[in-house]
């Protein structure tokens, strides 16, 4: 799972311990979230959900997203049956079914929105007006999410509200998960390791990363430090990987890099980490990733763009640099990387702005403020 799918489960969890409203999950395929859910006690199904892509953007793509929508809506029917549903909460743009049984059935409906949308401007333009047709409310998971979406449609502006992702309470690791992590990624107990966790993409930075440490290494200011990419590529594109490692080997960094597939537990790997690192070269809406690191009191580094800046207070909670910049990364990283007293300083202030910002109690208590509006 990554960061919406763990954004949905945790929402639906709190939901369910913290509030009369009791969720339905509909996802669209099988796989560890609705596992998670079903532990969690959630009433899940799969189903079609008129998924959106990018192959809409052809006549063949919008008749199989229609029918794939009619589909969605049939299926929805026969999942609540005879239930009164009190509202629709859309988790994410990239489904369209929910949005159209709640405006079909006249249901009250909450469009979620977790993406920035920048290109193509086709694209761009037109969720933001989906939106505006098909949702009484819209509920932003970041400040600069919120403003991509008004700076496209002001008059949404009304029905507009930022909610920001939570965490539940975190439950520390034992000593010897956390040191079996650090003897697997080749780290002693003086190295530093800094870790980018997340799905391997074009955006999200790893080649920023290898380059810096490169930087690093022409300082001669690499030693004792590992470096850990941890994640896997969406089906289809895995030479990505591949050119990651070809990168790491043609700049001589083996010795100080460490690939890992997804990690379904990440708590002995953040608590074992000592540097965070959200490189991402395109602005993220949010940044779970950022999130998790200042729960386990470890310091970010983050490139100041998108949600990231809701998230990291520089130099307070961790170190801000400019996207792309591989020379002002390197100097972060050197930084930290050299002093450890700021770096557990940095850390201890994440921890408590996560607490106080960026909790599942937090996130539960304003949707349901805003479910309870929606309806009255």
């Amino acid at each position: 799972m990554y960061g919406s799918d763990k954004v949905l489960l945790f929402l639906a969890q709190g939901l369910r311990s913290r509030s009369n409203f009791q969720p339905i999950v509909v996802l669209p395929k099988d796989g560890p979230l609705r596992v998670a859910l079903q532990v969690a006690g959630v009433e899940v199904h799969i189903a079609e959900v008129g998924k959106i892509s990018r192959s809409i953007m052809t006549p063949t793509g919008l008749i199989r997203l229609v029918w794939s929508t009619l589909i969605g809506m049939r299926a929805l029917d026969k999942i609540v049956g005879k239930r009164k549903v009190a509202l629709v909460h859309s988790n994410t743009l990239a489904v369209l079914s929910g949005a159209i049984w709640a405006f079909m059935r006249r249901r009250p409906h909450l469009w979620h929105v977790h993406e920035i949308i920048l290109s193509p401007k086709l694209v761009s333009m037109g969720y933001p007006r989906l939106i505006r047709m098909l949702s009484d409310r819209v509920m932003s998971n970041s400040t600069l999410t919120e403003r991509w979406l008004l700076s496209k449609q002001p008059s949404l502006a009304s029905r507009s509200v930022v909610v920001f992702n939570g965490l539940p309470e975190v439950v520390s690791p034992t000593k010897d998960a956390i040191q079996a992590f650090r003897a697997r990624v080749g780290a002693s107990e003086d190295d530093t390791v800094v870790m980018l966790a997340g799905r391997i993409n074009r955006m999200k930075g790893q080649e920023l990363l290898i380059e810096a440490a490169a930087e690093l290494q022409r300082r001669g200011r690499i030693e004792g430090m590992r470096f850990v990419i941890i994640g896997d590529t969406a089906p289809g594109l895995m030479y990505l990987s591949a050119q990651l490692k070809a990168q790491v080997t043609s700049l001589c960094l083996d010795a100080h890099f460490t690939f890992l597939s997804f990690i379904d537990d990440m708590w002995p790997v953040w608590f074992g980490t000592d540097i965070g690192v959200v490189p991402s070269t395109e602005p993220e809406s949010c940044g779970m990733v950022a999130i998790e690191a200042m729960a386990a009191g470890v310091p970010v580094i983050a490139a100041g763009h998108g949600g990231l800046l809701d998230i990291v207070v520089h130099e307070e909670t961790g170190l801000l640099f400019p996207p792309r910049n591989v020379n002002m990364l390197a100097d972060a990283l050197e930084r930290l990387g050299s002093d450890s007293m700021l770096r557990k300083a940095l850390g201890a202030a994440g921890v408590t702005r996560q607490q106080e910002l960026f909790s599942v109690e937090s996130q539960v208590t304003h949707a349901v403020m805003i479910y309870e509006e929606m309806t009255k």
